[in-house]
């Protein structure tokens, strides 16, 4: 979005806005027609009990809870301050959006990923807090936040942050994202320094006692991670990307002993960048993300999907620009929700692929300009939850949005 705060090392566009079974040739059909895609579904917007934050991250607990989680904005441009935050709904208690208690009250910086297996089993991950050196890992047991400490890399940090989690059991979760290690200093002619550093993927795993990091051999230059979702045991998948110049997808699996990077399938375009990874089994996988298709495109969809044996590129709706930054499963197939940066506002993206047809999501809100999502989830009665941000025609700031229905 327009406003977005980038990591420049991480393309992190968290700052400001923002999983039925497929059939196994699904991923290998094109999109229908312009006319058969045509049809839209629309979400409603939700009250919620919080203002002046950005909503980036969203999660599933059960048939009934659904939690969402960012940041609230304090201060001016020049001096942000961001504090977590977390809210949730439940279906069974009259609808209604509840705010979590302070997920660290004495910690200063951006939530970025919610993942867990229950309300008594939840986990919320964010960026590395500059003066103390802290990782962002916070645990729910259903009453209260816990901190944890995350182990990070060798060497001296530039930066870190956590950008995806999974955490299907209470004795299983994994964060991904990326650091930054200084490599250099090289004193300058007027008596300052330059700083030489390398960005390099982070993959975080919590055995239900000790958060132990992990590592992944056989990728070149700067790269992180966006997205993980466990499977099984076994069966881990993780995506992200690396950096210019290359700009290339980051595909990675855990057979349960090692990390190894896959085979990104071809794509059309100069660059591509995965951003989210969601599975309904390990037969139904799907990635989303970006292509860049010439040197002044903003960004077209990026869509691949798994059927047990091979990845296959999918293709978006003709004529649908944007980046996607958040996939669910649903039964099918998947949605998937983002934005369209190439206009003079920013404008909501969010699609459908079921049984072989596209939907068009209708995620707009009357009121609001530069609009983006960066979660969805999907709930058991073909409910979807769209997650972001967006700003008022009356104001600059930024407001939490979510959208809710049968998508």
């Amino acid at each position: 979005m327009k406003r977005i705060l980038r990591r420049a090392g991480a393309i992190l566009a968290i700052a400001v806005v923002t999983a039925v079974a497929a059939p196994p040739a699904l991923a290998a059909e094109a999109p229908d027609s312009p006319d058969e895609a045509a049809v839209t579904t629309g979400l409603t917007p939700a009250k919620l009990p919080i203002s002046g934050a950005v909503l980036s991250s969203g999660a599933q607990l059960d048939h009934h809870s659904t939690w969402a989680a960012g940041f609230q904005l304090t201060g001016t441009a020049s001096h942000l301050h961001f504090t977590p935050v977390v809210v949730s709904h439940d279906d069974r208690r009259g609808g209604a959006w509840t705010e979590l208690p302070a997920p660290a009250p004495d910690y200063e910086g951006r939530a970025t990923a919610v993942a867990g297996s229950s309300t008594d089993d939840a986990w919320l991950f964010g960026d590395r807090e500059p003066k103390t050196g802290r990782i962002l890992a916070q645990h729910w047991d259903g009453k209260a936040w816990t901190s944890t400490k995350v182990e990070q890399p060798p060497g001296e940090l530039n930066d870190a942050y956590l950008l995806g989690a999974s955490a299907p059991r209470p004795d299983s979760a994994w964060a991904v994202g990326g650091a930054t290690v200084i490599t250099g200093r090289t004193p300058g002619p007027n008596g300052g320094t330059s700083v030489e550093t390398r960005t390099t993927g982070l993959i975080e795993h919590w055995d239900g006692t000790t958060w132990h990091r992990m590592s992944a051999d056989g990728i070149d230059g700067n790269w992180w991670l966006s997205s993980v979702t466990e499977i099984s045991r076994d069966n881990v998948w993780a995506v992200g990307n690396t950096s210019s110049p290359d700009d290339k997808p980051v595909l990675l699996h855990y057979d349960g002993h090692i990390w190894t990077r896959v085979a990104a399938p071809a794509f059309t375009g100069l660059f591509g960048e995965y951003q989210s990874v969601a599975a309904s089994g390990p037969k139904d996988i799907w990635v989303v993300g970006r292509a860049v298709l010439a040197d002044k495109d903003r960004g077209h969809p990026l869509i691949a999907h798994y059927d047990g044996r091979t990845w296959t590129t999918v293709p978006a709706p003709e004529g649908v620009a944007g980046k996607l930054w958040s996939v669910t499963a649903v039964p099918g197939g998947m949605a998937t929700v983002g934005w369209d940066p190439s206009g003079p506002q920013d404008r909501p993206l969010g699609l459908r692929y079921t049984h072989g047809r596209w939907q068009t999501l209708d995620l707009s809100v009357t009121g609001y300009q530069n609009v983006g999502y960066q979660a969805v989830v999907a709930a058991p009665g073909n409910r979807l939850t769209a997650i972001g941000a967006g700003a008022t025609f009356k104001s600059p700031d930024y407001q939490p949005l979510v959208l809710t229905g049968r998508g």
